[in-house]
């Protein structure tokens, strides 16, 4: 079986039998179902196969229109064809788009509450990021603090060291670094005597020392250089600082380091105190 040719007003067109389908609904599909001359409606076949056609490409760009919530104009969409088709190249379209944005939502009620974060909250924590990135927890909000005696004594004639205060740091949930601030003077009783002035971290004789000053003089003004001496045994991180969780005392102290004879050192001249910077 085969589809005749035949000629009409001029054209040759395919002859076939079949039906044709008008949707009731105006919304619909019209369908025409044709057979060949003598087949069955079983067997529809195509009228003729064309070559194999291009793909169709889409440009990734779309050309959105917002509207606002309250716009009368219509969501729409539809494809403009931007690059035609040819025998040996594909055609190009681009989407178009008109969108109603959405309304402003209603302000709400919500409060965070410290104990959706914490169990156990306290006063003065804040909010800060997890280690995780994937939550937040309440933690210390670290400050710096200064800490000051709560007097400061003479140092008399006859000492070759001596303390003039000692300076306790309470413990924070934070680990601190500890820088020492302050000046003496100290009046040597002989030519020879050359004092340095300490402030001494956990040990009032052998501390670490978290500032000093180095004499020079028989009569001399004293001036802390706060921080760690570097030298061996300082070089570590944790040489000048305190714990979380833990306290702590800064001994000031003035060490005779050359000389035989002795010196004086008033409190009416001296001024010290700690700084604790968080870690």
């Amino acid at each position: 079986m085969a589809w005749p040719i035949v000629d009409f007003n001029g054209a040759r067109y395919y002859q076939g039998q079949g039906y044709t389908l008008v949707p009731v609904d105006g919304t619909g599909v019209a369908h025409v179902l044709l057979r060949e001359d003598g087949g069955i409606m079983g067997g529809v076949s195509g009228v003729e196969q064309g070559p194999p056609g291009k793909h169709a490409e889409f440009d990734e760009k779309i050309d959105l229109t917002p509207l606002a919530p309250e716009d009368a104009t219509p969501d729409s969409a539809f494809f403009e064809l931007i690059t035609p088709p040819t025998d040996t190249t594909p055609g190009r379209w681009k989407m178009h788009l008109a969108l109603h944005t959405g309304k402003t939502g209603k302000d709400g009620a919500t409060r965070w509450n410290p104990l959706d974060l914490s169990t156990n909250p306290k006063a003065g924590w804040i909010p800060a990021v997890k280690t995780d990135l994937l939550g937040f927890e309440l933690v210390p909000q670290k400050v710096a603090e200064v800490f000051y005696p709560g007097e400061i004594k003479n140092i008399g004639t006859g000492n070759a060291n001596g303390t003039m205060a000692a300076i306790d740091i309470p413990p924070r949930p934070w680990p601190r670094r500890i820088r020492a601030q302050g000046q003496t003077v100290v009046t040597g009783e002989a030519a020879d005597v050359r004092v340095n002035l300490l402030a001494r971290l956990n040990g009032e004789a052998n501390g670490n020392i978290v500032g000093r000053c180095v004499g020079i003089a028989q009569t001399d003004r004293l001036a802390f250089s706060p921080g760690k001496p570097i030298g061996p045994g300082s070089t570590t991180d944790d040489y000048d600082t305190i714990p979380a969780g833990t306290s702590a005392t800064v001994h000031i102290r003035c060490e005779r380091q050359t000389g035989t004879s002795t010196y004086t050192a008033t409190a009416a001249m001296s001024h010290f105190n700690i700084e604790a910077w968080p870690l």
